[in-house]
């Protein structure tokens, strides 16, 4: 969902935080639900830059580290279509254990104009793969097809509402 310039996901997930943690900060677990190739460094300044599609690539760096209860990191494609330099957006990530796990809750703001609607494409596609995940099902296909075509196509001013 869009909130101002801000993406909000919330998701109920069938794991601990802990596990839920890990899946930000492991690459392997990373790219069993986000990504063809990840390379984190998860400590405050640490990397976080990882292949979304081959030759696609998010990046920026881990800014805070709660485990198991909350991550933020900056973030932003290497790609210049996107207008969004790596660094640029920031990701957060809250965690609450409840009764079926962990409720996470996902806001990625500092997202200029249109940029937003590929976001939250994305994050719901990625977090709908990351519940498959973690309830133990395999996630699907995983998604194909160029980022910045899917966003040209997004704010077309031809496209039916």
């Amino acid at each position: 969902m869009i909130e101002g310039d801000a993406v909000v996901h919330e998701v109920e997930l069938a794991a601990s935080p802990d596990e839920v943690f890990k899946m930000f900060v492991d690459p392997a677990a990373l790219i069993r639900w986000i990504g063809v190739a990840a390379e984190v460094e998860p400590r405050p300044g640490g990397r976080f830059r990882f292949e979304i599609q081959p030759g696609q690539f998010c990046e920026g760096e881990y800014v805070k580290l709660d485990p198991p209860r909350a991550l933020e990191l900056t973030w932003g494609w290497t790609e210049p279509f996107f207008d969004l330099p790596p660094g640029t957006s920031r990701v957060r990530v809250e965690l609450t254990a409840s009764a079926g796990g962990t409720r996470l809750r996902l806001i990625h703001d500092r997202l200029p104009g249109e940029i937003r609607l590929l976001h939250d494409e994305g994050w719901s596609a990625f977090l709908g793969r990351l519940t498959a995940v973690l309830a133990g099902r395999d996630p699907g296909q995983y998604p194909t097809g160029d980022p910045a075509e899917r966003a040209r196509a997004m704010t077309d001013p031809r496209r039916p509402a």
